[in-house]
């Protein structure tokens, strides 16, 4: 039973991290889209482009949570986040450059980090 509420508290955890990474993408008026990108006549990759001069995030709504926040949090620090205020624990924990941290890469990333749709 110990178990099971401890993966309540980490998943209301991860809702609370995915939204305020959401807040810091609003703060710097980028749109982050849940899509389900095998819909798309072409293959699409989870990550971030312009879409009519505008910056976007586009994310695979079928995703886990985890990976929806590892996807989120890489695509925003290609953004600069210094002008903006991103809540310190979320700065330290998860927008912070970790090179080779495992969980800061979501499945199916290239190692390259190339995911750039356009």
């Amino acid at each position: 039973m110990k178990n099971r509420s401890s993966r309540k508290s980490n998943n209301f955890r991860d809702e609370e991290i995915m939204k305020a990474l959401e807040e810091v993408a609003e703060r710097l008026s980028i749109q982050v889209h849940y899509e389900e990108m095998k819909a798309f006549e072409f293959r699409v990759e989870d990550g971030s482009c312009k879409v009519k001069g505008s910056p976007s995030i586009f994310i695979d709504r079928r995703r886990p949570l985890k990976e929806k926040i590892s996807i989120l949090a890489r695509e925003l620090k290609k953004f600069d986040l210094e002008d903006i205020y991103v809540p310190p624990l979320l700065r330290e924990k998860v927008l912070l450059p970790e090179a080779g941290h495992p969980d800061t890469v979501a499945q199916g990333q290239s190692a390259t980090g190339d995911n750039v749709v356009s």
